[in-house]
């Protein structure tokens, strides 16, 4: 192990120690050290969730379960942790299904991730590239194989589509969770505008970084009750 891990572990494992002390500040300033040098573990979340949940942080507390449950080794914990802080909420935002498209992608890249898809994509391209060309060389399988390549090369070029899909919504959008008590969300970028709704501690929205782009100090999200509009980014955590 270097000598950079190990500084790294005997800071974790000392934040643990305060975490179990009930001494949840000092622990949180320990776990923040360390992911401030760059180290990303599900377990580096969840214990920064379960610190926040104590002091009664709970929308930080929140964004910190929702990075911990993408990880494999914590996504049972995260999920009992976050059942437990939106118990603790007060008020709970109005929840509109996501749409068949939405869910279908987020599902392929949840379960397969991007790199996967796009490597079974090069994969299905080389076979149907090579069957089409056995199909040059055995007349008796002729139209068999060419029909087959060009099956599987059709597929493969759908699969390219999902991962530029993928890649697009990854890149354009994060999720962001409100951390302030309330915080009003505007028309447009401004204060002085109309609000077209109140988002309290605790929610989720998606956030569209692309619409943002050059606004200084606002972000366009959607609620999860399906309404748009601007929030001040300081209400918020962002991944």
């Amino acid at each position: 192990m270097g000598t950079t891990a190990f500084a790294q572990q005997s800071r974790f494992d000392e934040a643990n120690t305060l975490l179990e002390e009930s001494q949840y500040r000092e622990a949180i300033v320990l776990y923040r050290s360390i992911a401030d040098d760059g180290y990303r573990s599900g377990a580096l979340w969840l214990n920064l969730g379960v610190a926040y949940s104590q002091i009664d942080s709970l929308g930080v507390a929140k964004f910190y379960l929702l990075k911990a449950e993408t990880y494999s080794e914590t996504k049972e914990l995260a999920r009992e942790g976050l059942e437990f802080v939106n118990n603790r909420f007060s008020r709970r935002s109005a929840v509109l299904p996501p749409l068949p498209w939405d869910r279908f992608f987020e599902y392929l890249a949840n379960r397969f991730g991007l790199m996967m898809i796009t490597l079974i994509a090069i994969f299905f391209l080389y076979i149907g590239i090579a069957l089409i060309i056995g199909s040059w060389f055995r007349k008796d399988f002729r139209k068999l194989l060419k029909k087959t390549g060009t099956a599987v090369i059709g597929l493969s070029a759908v699969l390219f589509i999902f991962a530029i899909i993928i890649n697009y919504q990854q890149n354009r959008y994060g999720m962001g969770v409100m951390i302030e008590r309330q915080a009003s969300v505007f028309q447009q970028p401004s204060e002085e505008s109309a609000v077209v709704s109140i988002a309290y501690e605790g929610y989720t929205m998606r956030v569209d970084f692309s619409e943002s782009t050059g606004v200084e100090n606002w972000k366009y999200v959607r609620l999860e009750n399906g309404m748009f509009g601007w929030v001040n980014e300081h209400s918020l955590m962002i991944f």
